[in-house]
């Protein structure tokens, strides 16, 4: 069981050949979507920020994860944004994302956990909180011995490269760190293209086919990652 643990709708496409491969040889692949994405509104969908697009937004998650062929995705409905809230208590919400989480894991007991490293891809603070609520888990031993963590990332050498992503350029891994990697088919591919085309309301066609071509850049046949803790170079996550 693989769980792949993401701040928004969408984030899922940087490693989604990945997630087709691993769904298509029969790993049972759960994706997780912590925000609800209601504030990443374009003027050009007619749609306002706002519970109306947190729904649309909801239908693109299922809708990617059916495409890769992955369990029904589960949404958590955080509030876009704003995973850093104070209120309360420093850092309630965190600590709720955090519980949340926990209790996943608990009732999936995933082999293998995927999410934002420490730069958060290019840096966005949802993408970052995302990834420290997964490490912490982690981190305080609440889940089974023997589960992996693994982080995306990309070295300098093709980040500096790549058109932008989602019109953001990705902050880079170095190389070293980057011990596990994953080779996808070219049906994998496709499969993480049309997944791409459900996030209809982030990317006009245009928009979409310079995302392609970044990934097409920063994958070349390979998604990379940065596993938690200490291990040599592997050619799988499990």
């Amino acid at each position: 069981t693989l769980v792949a643990v993401f701040a928004h709708p969408d984030d899922e496409t940087l490693v989604a050949p990945a997630l087709a491969r691993y769904a298509r040889e029969g790993v049972t692949v759960y994706l997780v979507v912590a925000t609800d994405g209601r504030l990443g509104a374009a003027a050009w969908t007619g749609i306002p920020a706002g519970d109306s697009l947190a729904k649309v937004r909801a239908s693109e998650a299922r809708c990617s994860a059916r495409t890769l062929g992955l369990e029904p995705a589960i949404l958590l409905g955080f509030p876009d944004a704003a995973l850093a809230d104070f209120s309360g208590w420093p850092g309630r919400r965190l600590d709720t994302l955090a519980v949340r989480l926990d209790s996943l894991f608990r009732a999936l007991k995933p082999d293998v956990v995927i999410t934002w490293g420490p730069e958060g891809g290019y840096g966005h603070a949802d993408h970052r909180l995302t990834g420290l609520a997964v490490t912490q888990v982690f981190q305080a031993g609440r889940v089974a011995a023997g589960t992996r963590l693994y982080y995306p990332g990309f070295p300098a050498q093709r980040t500096d490269a790549a058109p932008p992503w989602y019109g953001q350029r990705l902050h880079p891994v170095a190389p070293e760190l980057l011990t596990a990697s994953v080779p996808f088919s070219p049906g994998d591919r496709e499969a993480a293209w049309r997944s791409i085309a459900c996030h209809w309301t982030q990317a006009t066609a245009e928009q979409q086919a310079r995302n392609r071509l970044a990934l097409d850049h920063l994958w070349q046949g390979t998604v990379t990652f940065q596993p938690w803790g200490r291990g040599g170079r592997r050619e799988s996550l499990f």
